[in-house]
């Protein structure tokens, strides 16, 4: 007997009920079913919907019946669920859940089978995995949101069955792969956002089977080709970013007929051509075309655009002047041109238009005086790394609403304003390194609001006046390189937000005031090239600082130093800094000649005093400090005679112990060394390099090493070398040669580093595994007529990018994350060591801190670049600083780009005898394409390598100020981002 059959039939009003008509013999027990679900909720039966999503929920979020109310039905769920229907026909339609904390994978099975599903937001979680395929088989879904999450995969083609699409976000993931064609169907699709994941290769063509997008982001992907034709047949866009992609080609009319766009960013690519006009994009309002190979100059009908707001063309090759506009018309309210080579005067007009806010037109070559007629909403102003001249006008300094004012490296003369408490909402000021006449230091009590402030090189002398200590939310304070005198304030210890405090190259006298370490939030001093005295503040947080912050001021003692002060004397009155006095350097000299009789006496006496005791006692085994004594005061160790001879001259080598940083179970002795480099044969010398030669060498076990002895220098103290060589052994970073072990020798020290399969960088790039060096056509100015071919001992563009972004990562490391920061002294190709992968690590990092002659307070380096590696100023300036250190590694990546060395005797007398003049000379002639090596050179590789000749050439700019930051260099090298093979060839 069949049963009977009830007949439900359901209809979906416009307000959303569902009314329900039964018929059947059996319609009341249907009814009954019905009020028990409506009245007794908690035994109702879970429909096939609340199924799925709670087996959902089970695995991204295990305790969720701790978060839902699951004795209610979800559609229940006030801001999560909504359904179409009531009781057991009850269908989800959407589902929210962003920021829910979900964690896991999305399993098929779960989401997919919700057959009504329109809108799904899972944003602003933790997933995992790949979209399962059956989500698109939603084909009612108009909104998917599954932003920041961790989703990893590919965008599959099946995307073109969610035929209602209207918002498709899944960006800020990790989804890799093309994006597929099938994304041109989905006809009502208005907002595509896929930026920040890894999607590859073209952008597809989109053309009218999108005819209502409005919104298309495909930033910060991994993108390449050029930007397609049809993104002209879009019309109806009014956002358009494809920033931080590696798009190429030219721009000539791809959005020509946008004329609804209102924001395009392309920025951050490698585009190149003029800069297309916009003229008819009437209703853009945001533009940024920066950080690309954009040339020729700004167009007007660009700047000009009626309702043009902010403008950025940064980071181009752009020159030519600014175009002479009607400002006083202009509607932009941010303007950035910086690091091009734009020149001229800047159009007064300019600077005085009323809606402007930002103006940053730093890094050219603009000339002229500073505006006189400024805007009063102006809130930063950055001007700097210009030829400006003549003197800071007062209406600059009284901008109420000036936030940023930037005008350091410039040419800027007269007296420095004595007032510019007119700046009530600074918070940066940069003057430095200008020419300013000698005057004191201005009233900055007003800028209450100041954060950072930057008046270094600005010629400035008299005492430090205790008004700094009134700007309470000062962060960096820059004074050095001045003429200021007197005693540092103690009243600086109430600025109790100061991190970064620089008072070096003055005339600064007396102590550093105990109270200065009550400031908890001090990260970084430099007292350096003083006249201060007595003791540096003895704390944790002040010997982290470590002695070079306190460098070249002689009378300063204390824990930091390692100098007890008990042993050392103050200064005599009336003793001037370290930069005049004629006084002060006699005293030196006087001072000088007595210490070096005195010491001369005690240290014969003391000799002869050992030899009486060792003849008249019989010979023993000497412990450890015994031999360290006995060395130090017998044997004159020196590399200068055969290393192998001296090597046979040690007495009780096997005594000497080698201090391990790592496997410092091996427990070894200098006899190992000596045993592991063959007594330091020549056949083992792998490099004489400015620090001291080195030898390779294998310990027992296959351990392979590197040992240096380094040069004469430093510390006499043999407990300042072991604390310097322990600080030398902690700087760690994997682009850095690591330093695993050392030894003392009597007064030498030697060192033990890892060893690089594959040598040094120079040998790589210049020699043929026959030790032949790799030819070169010097009968003409350039590489022309090359007969070469790339061979597979020919260091690929992939690999030479890979290790100039190395390189430039451990300088970045030195110069801004070491405590105290360190400038290297000696980049150079020989000293650039590969290992199995052809990975570089930078060679002798800190050495230069400990081999300084001269005395403490020496301004003279021991070894300070070498010949077509130092920048200019080292001619003249007895200091390495960092700024050298970013014009050595430019010749590094000249060189890499070129393959040719610095220096030789070929290089043409009008090229300034090395690689540096000889590549800026062809790009001053606009031929710089000629300097690429051409065992390389192609059209796949030659827009990267001439990206990167470019930042060689920024790196060797002749004023230091023009060079970028090493921070700056590794984000340029990044932009390039070429394929990377991994391999040597």
């Amino acid at each position: 007997m069949m049963p009977s059959r009830v007949a439900v039939k359901g209809r979906y009003s416009s307000r959303g009920d569902t009314h329900l008509v039964m018929a059947g013999p059996n319609a009341t027990v249907v009814t009954l079913l019905l009020l028990t679900t409506i009245v007794f909720p908690g035994v109702a039966a879970q429909t096939p919907d609340e199924t799925h999503l709670f087996n959902f929920l089970k695995n991204v979020l295990p305790d969720f019946k701790l978060y839902f109310n699951t004795s209610v039905p979800t559609c229940d769920w006030q801001g999560v669920v909504t359904c179409i229907g009531l009781g057991p026909r009850a269908q989800i339609r959407t589902l929210t859940l962003s920021g829910r904390g979900l964690n896991g994978t999305i399993l098929p099975d779960t989401l997919g089978a919700l057959s009504s599903l329109q809108f799904l937001d899972l944003s602003n979680n933790l997933l995992s995995g790949e979209i399962p395929l059956d989500i698109y088989n939603l084909s009612s879904l108009s909104f998917i949101r599954l932003a920041q999450n961790r989703l990893t995969g590919g965008l599959s083609p099946m995307v073109s069955k969610l035929v209602q699409l209207a918002t498709l976000d899944i960006s800020q993931n990790l989804l890799s792969g093309p994006l597929p064609s099938k994304l041109g169907d989905l006809q009502f699709l208005e907002v595509l956002d896929l930026h920040s994941n890894n999607f590859s290769e073209n952008i597809p063509v989109l053309r009218q089977r999108n005819p209502v997008l409005q919104n298309l982001d495909l930033s910060s992907n991994q993108l390449t080709g050029e930007v397609p034709w049809a993104f002209d047949s879009l019309t109806t866009l009014k956002l358009l970013n494809l920033s931080r992609n590696s798009l190429t080609g030219a721009l000539t009319w791809q959005f020509e007929r946008l004329e609804g766009l209102q924001t395009l960013d392309i920025s951050r690519n490698a585009l190149e051509g003029q800069i297309p006009g916009f003229g008819n994009l009437k209703k853009l309002l945001k533009v940024s075309l920066s950080s690309n190979r954009f040339n020729g100059s700004v167009p007007s009908s660009l700047i000009g655009l009626s309702d043009l707001q902010d403008l950025s063309v940064a980071d181009n090759r752009l020159g030519g002047s600014l175009p002479q506009l009607a400002w006083a018309d202009s509607m932009i309210s941010s303007l950035d041109c910086s690091n091009n080579f734009l020149n001229g005067s800047v159009p007064a007009e300019l600077f005085a238009s009323p809606n402007l806010v930002v103006v940053r037109l730093s890094g050219n070559n603009f000339t002229g005086a500073l505006p006189e007629n400024v805007s009063s909403k102006i809130r930063e102003l950055d001007l700097h790394s210009n030829n400006f001249v003549g003197t800071i006008p007062k209406s600059i300094v009284t901008l109420p609403a000036l936030e940023k004012l930037e005008l350091s490296s410039n040419q800027l003369g007269g007296p420095l304003p004595r007032d510019f408490n007119g700046l009530s909402s600074i918070n940066y000021l940069g003057l430095a390194r200008n020419s300013f006449e000698e005057g004191l230091l201005p009233d900055v009590t007003g800028m209450t609001k100041i954060s950072y402030l930057n008046l270094s090189s600005c010629s400035l002398g008299g005492p430090i006046p205790d008004s700094f200590a009134a700007l309470k939310s000062l962060v960096s304070l820059d004074l050095s390189h001045n003429h200021l005198n007197g005693s540092i304030p103690v009243s600086l210890s109430a600025a109790a937000s100061l991190e970064s405090l620089d008072l070096s190259f003055n005339n600064l006298t007396d102590v550093i005031p105990a109270e200065l370490a009550s400031l908890a939030s001090l990260r970084h001093v430099n007292f350096s090239y003083n006249n201060l005295s007595g003791e540096v503040p003895n704390s944790k947080q002040w010997a982290a600082f470590g002695s070079a912050s306190f460098q070249g001021n002689p009378h300063l003692c204390g824990l930091v130093l390692e100098k007890p002060c008990s042993s050392y004397s103050p200064p005599t009155p009336g003793t001037s800094g370290p930069h005049h006095g004629r006084h002060r350097r006699r005293l030196l000299k006087v001072g000088a000649i007595i210490g070096i009789v005195l010491g001369s006496i005690v240290l014969c006496c003391g000799f002869l005093t050992i030899l009486l005791l060792f003849i008249k006692k019989k010979p023993k085994k000497l412990t450890d400090r015994e031999v360290s004594k006995y060395l130090s005061s017998k044997l004159p160790v020196t590399f200068e005679a055969d290393p192998s001879t001296w090597a046979g001259q040690v007495p009780q080598a096997g005594s000497i112990p080698v201090i391990m940083f790592e496997k410092p179970l091996l427990n070894l002795t200098f006899a190992d060394l000596l045993k592991a480099t063959s007594l330091f044969h020549k056949d083992n010398q792998i490099s004489d390099g400015g620090y001291g030669p080195a030898f390779k060498g294998t310990l027992p076990g296959g351990f392979q090493i590197v040992v240096k002895v380094l040069y004469e220098g430093g510390p006499v103290n043999e407990y300042e070398k072991a604390a310097q060589l322990e600080s030398l052994g902690r700087i760690r970073h994997p682009n850095l040669v690591t330093l695993v072990g050392y030894c003392l020798v009597g007064d030498e020290r030697v060192l033990v580093y890892e060893f690089m399969e594959n040598g040094d960088l120079s040998s790589c790039l210049h020699e043929l595994p026959s030790g032949q060096q790799n030819p070169e056509d010097w009968s003409k100015d350039t590489w022309e007529n090359p007969d070469f071919e790339t061979r597979n001992d020919v260091l690929s563009w992939q690999v030479r990018h890979r290790i100039a972004l190395g390189v430039a990562r451990a300088l970045a490391f030195l110069h801004h994350g070491c405590c105290p920061h360190l400038v290297h002294r000696a980049v150079t190709s020989s000293n650039i060591l590969l290992d199995s992968i052809y990975e570089p690590h930078l060679a002798d990092s800190g050495l230069g801190t400990l081999t300084v002659t001269g005395g403490p307070d020496s301004e003279a380096p021991a070894y300070c670049g070498s010949p077509g590696y130092s920048p200019p100023e080292y001619g003249q300036l007895w200091k390495a600083t960092t700024r050298g250190d970013v014009y050595s590694f430019g010749v590094l990546v000249l060189e890499l780009v070129t393959g040719k060395k610095p220096t030789s005797p070929y290089y043409h007398e009008s090229y300034g005898g090395n690689l540096v003049g000889w590549v800026r000379a062809l790009i001053r002639e606009k031929r710089g394409y000629k300097c690429l090596d051409p065992r390389l050179a192609s059209s796949k590789v030659e827009s990267e390598m001439l990206e990167a000749l470019r930042i060689g050439y920024l790196c060797t700019a002749e004023h230091p100020s023009k060079r970028p930051t090493m921070q700056q260099v590794v984000g340029l090298l990044k932009d390039i981002q070429p394929e990377f093979s991994g391999a040597a060839a």
